[in-house]
Parts: C-alpha cells; structure tokens; sequence
C-alpha cells in the first residue's frame, strides 16, 4: 500500500527521521511568509507538474491547484539547504538482508544517477557504526545514523518494501527528510491497524489550523478574518503561533477544540480569539470558549460580536473573561 507524502512523514516522525514543520489542510488558507505548498498525491512527478511550488501565497496556490481537482495540500515551512542527497531502504532480494541505497546528488531525475551505491546491512547483526560511516564517507555528510535507523525501523518493524527520501536536505539544523514515498506490505498491514487508522484519521470537517512559530495564538471565523487578526498582531509587535479558522456556524463543541488545541502548544502565552457572528452564534462561542478556557489556562482575550452577541458577552463577563468591542484593543491587552 503506498502512503501520502503526509502520512510517510507521520511515520518518519515516529522513527526518529526529521522532518520540517507542516500541516496537512483540505481548503486554501493564507500562512504569511515563504512555504512550500506540496499536493497529496499518490503518484510521481509532481514538481515537474508544478504541483510542489515555493509560495508567499498559499491561499491563491492552493486555489489554483484545486482546480485540477486535488483536495489535500501539506503546507511545509521553506527549508533553505546547500545540498541534497538520495537515501532509502528495501530489501534485498539476492540475500533476503535489508539495505540501504545512497547517492550524493539527490532531487528529480534520480533515476538517471549513476552515482548510486547499496550497502546490505545483515539481518544477524544490529546496524553498526562502521556501516554509517562508509555511507557517510560515500556522500562526504556525517549525521546519517538517525536516518539510517529510521529507515531500516521501517522496514523490520512496519513491514516497508520501500522506504526512500528524496532529497534528503542537508541543512544548518542537520539532515531533514523533504519529502517522502513510502509503500507497507498489503500482506502485512493486519499487523498495524492501529497505525492506519492514525494516518488516515478523519480530516476536520471545516476547520484550518496550521501551526507557526509565535507565541500569540489566533482563532477567528473565516479564513479572512482570521488572517486579518493575524496580520494586526504582526503590525502591532506581536507574532502569532498558529493559524486556525473555526469556519462558519461553529458551534460549542468546534470553539471548545480550537482553543485546546491551539492552548496546548507549549509556545503559546495567550490567545486571542476574534469572532463575526453570521451563522456563527456568538451565545454558542461564548459556552465554548468557557469549556475550552477550563482545560486550557492560558489568557484569552476575546472580540465577539454579531448574532446573540448580548448573550455571548453575558455569558463570557459573568465567567469573569473580558470582552473587547473591537480586535486591536484586544489584540492591545494581548500584547502588553
């Protein structure tokens, strides 16, 4: 069975294989600075189809690649890198002994390499340092044995035939793993329901959250708005640590679960939570803020206004959590 990009990643997390920061997202969303918006695609070739491109527009790049019909986006952090390399793992067929292949020159046309050697690592004995160091004196990086681990882990332990990075970037943080093709034994995967089940968990229903590296964090209804207070916290001094859009008609139970989830980033001192009752009611944000606000103590600073506005206000001043008429005074109180 082969893998997203995403869910490749998801294991090569467990395995100890770094990676960069990303998010998996299902509708166009704005996340400032340079990234590289990446589709979900079960095939190859999709850099020469311009479907992995370096953006300071996610949400137009996203939009656009939409129109082709793709519906699942990683949204990764840019990785600046001098070097790349080939790396990945399978078994070898002569021995029945897992191995490693390696290349000094990594990205597209891989294939057409000639600079690419295996190194066979026996099943009677653990992966040994001079094993690593031969690989590492073949592509001049020392700092492989994480991904070596990582990738023979694959193999042994969740039933990988192929487990391969390309490229593998060698960074000013070490070695990480940007992009990922990983195929698991059909005749295996009984053994790792668990696994699948969270990779293949269900997508959120009309939220986006994607996580940054601030320490104020960001929830509003509409990818607009949300963006807008985002911007406002940057103008205004501050840096914001996520963006999530709770998406029209959230109800109790959706506000309750952005503010867990954004309030359990250990980066986050306070949140500021900025709401447009539409269809979204602002009595059903209210309850939810206050459920949230009870697993999550962290400060929060809310603007809430539109539908039932009275009683969401009502609701929050009584539970002693302040609310502004406007965001940049939230935003303000936020920041000092």
């Amino acid at each position: 069975m082969k893998l997203y990009e995403y869910e490749g990643k998801k294991i090569f997390s467990i395995v100890g294989i770094p990676i960069p920061k990303g998010q998996v997202v299902y509708s166009p969303v704005n996340v400032p600075g340079k990234v590289v918006v990446k589709a979900q695609l079960l095939e190859g070739g999709r850099g020469k189809r311009g479907l992995v491109r370096v953006t300071e527009d996610s949400f137009s790049t996203i939009s656009d690649m939409m129109k082709e019909g793709i519906s699942t986006f990683l949204i990764e952090e840019f990785v600046s890198h001098n070097r790349e390399i080939y790396i990945s793992a399978m078994m070898d067929r002569e021995s029945g002994n897992p191995m490693i292949i390696i290349s000094p020159n990594g990205g597209i046309n891989i294939e057409e390499s000639k600079d690419v050697r295996t190194f066979v690592i026996p099943l009677d004995r653990t992966l040994m340092r001079y094993d690593v160091d031969a690989m590492e004196k073949y592509v001049g990086y020392r700092g492989l044995t994480p991904i070596v681990q990582g990738l023979l882990k694959l193999l042994l332990e969740y039933d990988a035939e192929l487990a391969e990075i390309n490229p593998l970037a060698i960074t000013e943080r070490g070695a990480l793993a940007l992009d990922s093709k990983v195929i698991l034994d059909d005749n295996a995967l009984f053994r790792h329901e668990e696994l699948l089940k969270e990779l293949r968990r269900e997508k959120p229903a009309s939220d986006s959250y994607v996580e940054l590296d601030g320490d104020i964090g960001i929830i509003g209804n509409g990818a607009g708005l949300t963006m807008a207070t985002m911007d406002l916290v940057k103008l205004m001094g501050g840096n914001p640590a996520d963006f999530f859009d709770v998406g029209g008609g959230a109800d109790m139970q959706k506000v309750a679960f952005a503010i867990e989830r954004v309030g359990t980033n250990p980066r986050v001192k306070k949140i500021v939570i900025n709401i447009f009752g539409g269809i979204t009611r602002c009595d059903e944000v209210a309850k939810g803020i206050l459920d949230g606000h009870s697993k999550v103590n962290k400060p929060i600073y809310v603007r809430l206004t539109g539908t039932k506005e009275d009683e969401g206000k009502e609701i929050l001043t009584k539970a002693g959590i302040k609310v502004y008429e406007d965001a940049l005074s939230a935003i303000g109180d936020a920041l000092r």
